[in-house]
């Protein structure tokens, strides 16, 4: 019984951190304790009651969790390269579409060392201190990216009221310098979406901020290639705002905050909404949060290809906003690692200093 009030307490609580602020990643850390305990509750729960159902539903949740656990490294192995071949072969070279093919090759490379260090018992002892300190760091960074999938995944259980004032289309790259690549249109598409599904309940539409500057290789800005997009899609254009400065997301946000700000009065009881790729979300709502801009995102969607390899580079930038940190973290937990696995290796150390 007591299990049940706490998981219920805690239910309450993680509602009423998330609701407060759905753009922070400890959300993820909060969510992921909230599955333990629920989790602690429904096998108890089946215990008590005797309940066929409830029995059944614990084994196939038991089942998939250890098969992902046993399988996990080689289903991330197999998209990994999936990726990859597939991005490489529509996408072309660059440095951006390596991500997965240097994920996949990583996981080869530890599989391998693995397996070294396991048969080889005359440098075993040398190659098991290696691998000792290298899935330290490995875990770390595993569990930082679980936080981080559990974040994005909550935060992107959201469906906007019809009730916008504002929707801020988020740029990213034109095609041929002058028009809109595919990616780009299903963002545009997808503020579309929510501009006249609110039209058509016969409320005002939003205005619709079409935000991107002009990059070094492009003949306009994204955001007159945006706003073009928009017209030819019927949209009037008394309903289009164009930032054309902002070079990255953060600048998206505060150049749009500026131009909101220049329109109105007062901020507080605006509906601000700003649309991306999926991948893309929860990423840019902490950029939203630097920028002093109360606004929640949407996300059009990506194949999966593309999704997958967008995904590993939007944790790597995850990682750089805090890289002090997780530099510290991980230094740390190394030191002491290492010192436990001496003290392991060289019991004598310990017996000199009691």
């Amino acid at each position: 019984m007591l299990l049940y009030v706490i998981n219920l307490i805690y239910l309450l609580f993680f509602l009423l951190v998330y609701l407060q602020d759905r753009r922070r990643l400890i959300n993820g850390f909060l969510f992921f304790i909230l599955l333990m305990i629920s989790g602690l509750s429904l096998v108890m729960l089946a215990g008590e009651t005797g309940n066929p159902f409830l029995f059944f539903l614990v084994v196939i949740i038991g089942i998939i969790v250890t098969l992902i656990l046993l399988t996990g490294v080689f289903i991330i192995l197999a998209i990994s390269f999936y990726s990859a071949v597939t991005l490489l072969r529509k996408e072309g070279r660059s440095k951006a579409n390596l991500l997965s093919l240097l994920v996949g090759i990583g996981i080869l490379l530890w599989l391998f060392l693995g397996m070294v260090s396991f048969k080889n018992v005359e440098i075993n002892d040398v190659l098991s201190v290696i691998m000792l300190l290298v899935n330290t760091i490995l875990l770390y960074l595993l569990l930082i990216f679980s936080n981080f999938i559990l974040s994005s995944f909550i935060y992107g259980i959201y469906r906007p009221l019809l009730r916008q004032d504002y929707i801020i289309v988020l740029g990213s790259g034109l095609m041929g310098g002058n028009r809109v690549t595919p990616l780009l249109a299903g963002r545009i598409d997808r503020a579309l979406k929510v501009y006249r599904r609110q039209a058509d309940k016969k409320k005002k539409p939003p205005m619709l901020i079409m935000s991107g500057g002009k990059g070094g290789d492009e003949q306009i800005a994204e955001s007159e290639a945006m706003k073009q997009y928009a017209l030819e899609q019927g949209i009037s254009e008394d309903h289009i705002l164009v930032e054309d400065q902002s070079k990255n997301t953060y600048e998206n946000m505060l150049f749009s905050r500026r131009i909101i700000e220049s329109r109105e009065q007062d901020m507080k009881h605006l509906r601000i909404l700003f649309s991306t790729s999926n991948y893309h979300v929860f990423r840019a709502s902490i950029y939203a949060r630097k920028a002093n801009l109360k606004a929640q995102g949407i996300g059009a969607k990506t194949k999966f290809y593309f999704w997958y390899n967008a995904l590993l580079r939007e944790y790597v930038a995850i990682l750089a906003m805090h890289k002090k940190t997780h530099i510290i973290c991980i230094l740390i937990l190394v030191v002491i690692v290492g010192l436990a696995s001496l003290l392991m290796h060289n019991p004598e150390i310990v017996t000199r200093f009691i």
